[in-house]
């Protein structure tokens, strides 16, 4: 990771810090960000007994859904670079009746796992990565032949959106940007994951998101870029 990747990483963790008690209160988690995963998770079957990764977990609200859908004998780990986000996921989903969930503070870029997942899921956190291809390549090295990256987020293919991210961008130094949908797909298939797919779905009239999915391919040998 480069040195000014690395600084984004720890100005993103004191960003989600100081929002974290107040996140799930907020009018824009509640109204869109809070629909988003459930939207994505439609377009993945999740069978009990997977291994999930949540990259960008939050407050752990999707974390909760999936741990749901793998059940008992799956596993479900979210990450997320803000220690206090973890500490409200681990608050948010410690009544868990049925899977086995579990948060780390860590980030993308340093992912470090190899073949452990069968699904990667990262959703409205996408907009936040400094270096998008750095995190594809680690999620290739992190997943098993054949496993999914499934990615939701905000898409900039509309005027609307486009509108959004530019007030993002002058609000909130850690939003990075968010992606066309045709880049997305590009960027999935040039890292090396293949049926590489990408969806835009309207939630509003003014809302859009896209749901990106590829596949890591048998044979692969990814890189730890």
């Amino acid at each position: 990771m480069t040195e000014p990747c690395r600084k984004h990483v720890r100005t993103t963790a004191r960003h989600f810090d100081a929002q974290a008690s107040k996140y799930d209160r907020s009018h824009t988690v509640r109204r869109f960000q809070s629909r988003a995963p459930i939207r994505a998770l439609s377009c993945i079957e999740l069978r009990p007994g997977m291994r999930v990764l949540d990259l960008g977990c939050g407050t752990g609200s999707g974390t909760r859904e999936i741990a749901h859908r793998v059940g008992p004998s799956g596993t479900v780990v979210g990450l997320d670079t803000s220690p206090r986000m973890i500490a409200e996921a681990e608050r948010k989903c410690g009544d868990l009746s049925s899977g086995d969930a579990s948060f780390v503070v860590g980030c993308a870029e340093d992912l470090n796992e190899e073949r452990r997942f069968d699904v990667v899921i990262c959703t409205n956190a996408f907009h936040h990565f400094l270096d998008k291809a750095l995190v594809f390549r680690r999620v290739l090295h992190a997943v098993r032949p054949e496993a999914m990256f499934l990615i939701e987020d905000i898409c900039n293919d509309s005027w609307t959106m486009r509108a959004l991210d530019w007030l993002g961008t002058m609000g909130e130094r850690v939003h990075v940007g968010s992606t066309r949908s045709s880049d997305l797909k590009r960027l999935m298939e040039n890292q090396g994951f293949v049926e590489a797919a990408v969806a835009r779905v309207r939630l509003t009239w003014f809302w859009e998101i896209m749901i990106g999915r590829g596949r890591k391919p048998r044979g692969i040998l990814a890189s730890d870029g």
